[in-house]
């Protein structure tokens, strides 16, 4: 998801974050723990995998929301300390896409103040030291906030987004489009244009236990109003989508976490502009009820977030949370921490 700038910064810039990714986790919770805070520098729509005993992050939107990270970091004590893997090799980014296909890691897409991409970049290191750019240009229009996920066959699934309208950086323009790409990347065919569900940024997209494509929430604005929560389903890759509910019990949102655990639950966690609540999906997102209401052991708006990324590690015992924001406004409270919870 993204916020509106203040006014009285760079003209009203209005930006988003991106989107959602697979993971396979229990679903009991236990209380959160802080384990450290940076030493990566705060921000939000930065993103994150679980690969080789390391977690991993980049990009992110930094400098009270007025600069753009180019970084990789990478921690091998489950976030206790973290290294700088790699900077200064990909354009800086965020609301971006970081995802882990067999051993390989792959970015793309994101933005800045007034650039969108539609690059990919490959590492396959499992240090995410050296990166290789395998596309300049996808298929798809460049685009930040937008959804991705990978399947159990391998394959790559992006919907969504958003840019700037005929290149004017205080407009906004969505996508409401899918594509598909089994070979990491390279190329890419168009599943649908114009999917049933109304384009949007920052909306969150799994592979449900069933092997169906699910598309959670998002948003068309930066206001309470503008916010989504409809949830649709789509057994063909993308080409035809049925709403499973609009009403699924948790509130209209986007920045928010969504992982599917290893029973085939679906969790969703917090979002824009400071939540800190938990929610359950025992039937593959047709309807959630609520676990609580205390994520990062946080009961007040000031400790929400928003545009934070989860990460599951490899063994699916624990949720790690990266990073975030809590306020409506661009230049209010980014976060550098990384918390964990252990999943039963």
């Amino acid at each position: 998801m993204f916020k509106l700038l203040n006014l009285t910064f760079l003209l009203g810039l209005a930006f988003y974050e991106t989107n959602a990714q697979i993971m396979n986790a229990s679903s009991s919770v236990t209380e959160w723990q802080q384990v450290s805070d940076g030493p990566w520098s705060k921000r939000e729509g930065l993103m994150g995998v679980a690969q080789n005993g390391y977690l991993f992050m980049s990009g992110g939107r930094t400098n009270h929301g007025v600069g753009f990270s180019d970084e990789v970091w990478r921690s091998s004590d489950s976030g206790a300390t973290w290294t700088l893997a790699n900077s200064k090799t990909f354009p800086s980014r965020a609301y971006h896409v970081h995802l882990l296909v067999d051993d390989c890691q792959y970015i793309m897409g994101g933005q800045t103040f007034f650039s969108f991409y539609n690059d990919v970049w490959e590492s396959c290191d499992g240090k995410g030291e050296v990166w290789t750019e395998v596309n300049k240009a996808a298929d798809w229009d460049a685009r930040a906030g937008l959804a991705a996920t990978v399947t159990s066959a391998g394959d790559i699934v992006i919907a969504g987004g958003c840019y700037n309208k005929n290149g004017n950086p205080a407009r906004r323009s969505f996508y409401g489009d899918v594509w598909f790409s089994s070979d990491k990347g390279k190329t890419w065919s168009l599943k649908t244009k114009t999917a049933e569900w109304i384009a949007r940024s920052g909306p969150r997209l799994i592979e449900d236990s069933s092997g169906n494509l699910v598309i959670i929430a998002g948003e068309i604005g930066f206001t309470p109003e503008t916010q989504l929560v409809d949830i649709w389903k789509s057994a063909d890759l993308g080409v035809s989508w049925e709403l499973l509910t609009d009403s699924p019990g948790f509130s209209e949102r986007s920045g928010h976490g969504v992982v599917v655990t290893g029973e085939g639950d679906i969790l969703v966690i917090g979002g824009w502009p400071h939540l800190h609540d938990l929610w359950l999906s025992k039937d593959q997102g047709a309807t959630f009820n609520q676990v609580s209401n205390d994520v990062w052991n946080c009961g007040e708006d000031s400790c929400g977030k928003f545009d934070f990324w989860p990460i599951l590690s490899e063994d699916g015992l624990n949720l790690y949370t990266i990073g975030g924001s809590a306020a409506y406004s661009t230049f209010g409270s980014l976060w550098q921490d990384t918390w964990v919870a252990s999943l039963e």
